[in-house]
């Protein structure tokens, strides 16, 4: 207790220090004429009946209104004098129907220093009243100001700061358009690269990308996680401890600590009470942002073109110092109902709904805080997203509850949130609609092949009322999974006017499945008898969860293809204008090159300069790479655009080297990627160079490091792009 009471008062020293110097009463006519209210609210005068109630007293008594007026006169001045009386006089005539009565104004300087003087230690009560008119003593007067502006003082700073954490976050979205635009504009007016020469912007970008946009937080790490948790790349750290430390600027300045608080007696109380409920506030502001960056349909991403894996980042980080402020400004009010009047005191607290609301509400932030870890989303994702989702719509209704004493001050922080979580929902239901217009589900063939390891999702897109572009991913819900309610994000590989036919999976050797179901080979047959169609395709990995019970359900059925029905959400992601590159090298691992795959054609089709498009893909499974090189792959070879670089840990040999197009290499092995990219840097010579990653993490950071590194050694145009998805 003793160092909890140093730390109290070196957070006074601080507000000390830190604050404006408090107004005269003259200066602020509103707080002067409350301590006029407040320093004669004790007096009790015998010009009425004694058992009044005080706004009676204050209404019609001769000597109550002669002593305000003596009041606001000698400390206030006379406009706020006369401003004071006149609202006093209508809210006398609204509460008992007439003006309050004449009074004695024409004191002289002897007769009011004659006056009884009440302060601190004066009382009156029925049997104690005053036959004559009092003033408040000066001491009595200022301390009652001092009080007040103090008070006023800390809720003015607990708006201000509020408001401030929403201007950060406002700002920061502002930056990102702000940046869309001058690309845009760049494009537009057919931005000039020059390739021969460096100018002082050149520069002045390399810099910044290779020292604060692009590198690790710290060393190496930024896709792979540190212990249970995931470090955001440095630009984005650099935002989130700017906000750190704002959010504990605002924790511990604009107080007024003074020596005698007629509210809070000492100064250890006063910081107790400030401080709490000033994080407290400033806990419930983050609210709306907390939820806006947490949605699928958030506009602050469609404005700034940033990906989902930002905004994610900010919602983990902006709502874990929510949560620690939320603990801070609980802890700090039980020590002080404890101090005012011990565990007596402290259990009739509990006794009112809007103090059980706020115990709820932290210990659910704290919960969700403790179960959001990186090891328990990756492990446990749909546990993990029916508990988030719980807790939170839980943490929404409590903290309405803990701030209905407001009288609908606060509100606000909760209907803003409470709108963005049911605009996304109207907003997914929508993008389900608009993708099949007059349907509820679309109809897909899927199949699964063990020895590429791969399910292959084709469905069409006749019906979509968009264009479906490069980057782009889609939340599929599954009717037919036993988990129906879940969806999944998965990026879009492909699309085509040909339906991929699952014998195409299997190796040369052995057929891949026996023949379908009656059912199932009747729906195929209707299927393929459509009029042709458009496709897009998805190349799903199976691990665990989700994608182990769909690739179980395709192998249970034993047939070739198997139709399901599905709901298609979406589509989100943006379009990276690798267009803009003279030279786009993709850094691939595993089903990670679905990215690469939707990039190629459009790459290949619309270069409007000479371009080099080279793919580096490390696999496994020969038959995984047999199926992409016959289909989505294949326009971009015959092109000649692509030069695409294998990289085979096992069985290279399977693969077959003779049946490769020229522009396929293979190696043995997995792929020095920092060979890889500064070898590409210095064939660029200058011009625009695009690595692209969409892998494991390590292979994301290792291409991360390597891209840096060639921006160090004077390669001044390459941009990094990283494709990953991650909770």
């Amino acid at each position: 207790m003793r160092r909890f009471t140093q730390a109290t008062l070196y957070l006074s020293l601080l507000a000390h220090l830190s604050h404006a110097q408090p107004l005269s009463p003259k200066d602020s006519p509103k707080l002067c004429v409350k301590s006029c209210e407040n320093s004669l609210k004790s007096a009790r005068f015998n010009d009425v009946d004694p058992a009044a109630s005080p706004r009676r007293q204050a209404c019609q008594s001769r000597l109550a209104l002669s002593s305000e007026y003596l009041c606001l006169d000698m400390n206030c001045g006379a406009e706020t004098r006369n401003s004071a009386l006149q609202h006093h006089n209508a809210t006398c005539y609204a509460s008992f129907g007439s003006p309050i009565p004449a009074f004695k104004t024409d004191y002289t300087h002897e007769e009011i220093a004659g006056l009884r003087k009440v302060g601190k230690n004066d009382s009156f009560d029925a049997g104690n009243t005053s036959s004559e008119v009092v003033i408040p003593s000066p001491e009595w007067f200022i301390s009652w100001f001092d009080t007040l502006d103090a008070v006023k003082y800390a809720q003015r700073h607990h708006y201000f700061y509020g408001i401030g954490v929403m201007v950060f976050w406002t700002a920061v979205v502002f930056v990102g358009v702000a940046y869309k635009v001058h690309l845009a504009i760049s494009q537009l007016y057919g931005r000039q690269h020059t390739f021969d020469s460096v100018g002082i912007w050149t520069e002045t970008g390399s810099w910044f990308k290779r020292n604060v946009t692009i590198p690790a937080t710290f060393g190496y790490r930024c896709a792979q996680n540190v212990w249970w948790a995931t470090i955001p790349p440095r630009i984005q750290s650099f935002t989130i401890t700017l906000f750190l430390i704002m959010n504990i600027v605002f924790c511990i300045h604009g107080y007024r600590i003074i020596d005698e608080n007629l509210y809070f007696e000492t100064p250890t109380k006063q910081v107790l009470r400030y401080v709490s409920d000033r994080t407290g506030i400033i806990s419930f502001a983050n609210f709306p942002f907390i939820w806006l960056f947490g949605m699928r349909n958030n506009v602050a991403m469609w404005l700034t073109g940033w990906d989902f894996g930002t905004y994610n980042n900010f919602h983990r980080w902006c709502a874990r110092i929510s949560t620690l402020e939320a603990v801070v400004h609980s802890i700090l009010y039980t020590v002080l109902i404890f101090m005012n009047g011990g565990w007596s005191y402290y259990s009739w607290w509990f006794t009112m709904w809007f103090w059980n609301a706020g115990q709820i509400a932290t210990i659910a932030m704290c919960a969700l805080l403790i179960l959001s870890v990186y090891w328990t989303r990756r492990r446990f994702y749909e546990a993990f997203l029916i508990i988030h989702i719980g807790l939170s719509i839980l943490i929404l209704f409590t903290m309405l509850g803990h701030v209905s004493i407001f009288n609908g001050e606060y509100d606000a922080l909760f209907w803003v949130p409470a709108f963005i979580w049911v605009i996304d929902r109207v907003m997914r239901l929508l993008r389900i609609i608009i993708y099949n217009p007059g349907r509820w589900s679309t109809t897909a063939l899927a199949s699964y092949s063990d020895s590429a390891n791969i399910i292959r999702l084709t469905i069409p897109t006749d019906n979509a009322l968009y264009k479906i572009r490069p980057g782009n991913f889609f939340y599929l819900t599954v009717l037919n999974d036993t988990r129906f309610w879940e969806s999944h994000p998965f990026t879009v590989a492909s699309t085509s006017g040909e339906l991929p036919q699952a014998s195409e999976y299997s190796d040369e050797e052995e057929p891949l499945l026996t023949s379908p179901t009656i059912a199932t080979e009747i729906q195929l047959e209707r299927i393929a008898s459509e009029p042709k169609k458009q496709y897009m395709s998805f190349l799903i990995r199976p691990y665990n969860g989700f994608t182990e019970r769909l690739r179980d359900m395709l192998a249970d059925e034993q047939s070739s293809s198997m139709p399901l029905k599905v709901l298609v959400d979406g589509p989100y992601g943006h379009t990276q204008q690798l267009q803009e590159h003279r030279q786009v090298v993709f850094i691939a691992g595993g089903s990670g090159v679905v990215v690469a795959l939707s990039y190629l054609n459009s790459l290949c089709d619309g270069m409007k300069e000479p371009t080099t498009i080279e793919l580096h893909w490390a696999v496994r499974e020969p038959a995984f790479v047999r199926d992409v090189l016959s289909k989505e792959a294949k326009s971009a070879l015959d092109t000649g655009m692509l030069s695409l670089h294998l990289y085979m840990s096992s069985h290279g040999d399977d693969v077959g080297t003779n049946d490769l197009p020229s522009k396929v290499e293979q190696h043995v092995g997995r792929p020095n990627i920092h060979s890889v990219i500064m070898s590409a840097a210095r064939g660029a010579q200058g011009s625009n160079l695009a690595i692209v990653a969409c892998g494991p993490a390590k292979m994301a950071d290792d291409s991360r490091l390597a891209v840096v590194d060639a921006l160090k050694n004077g390669n001044h145009n390459i941009d990094y792009y990283e494709e990953s998805f991650t909770w």
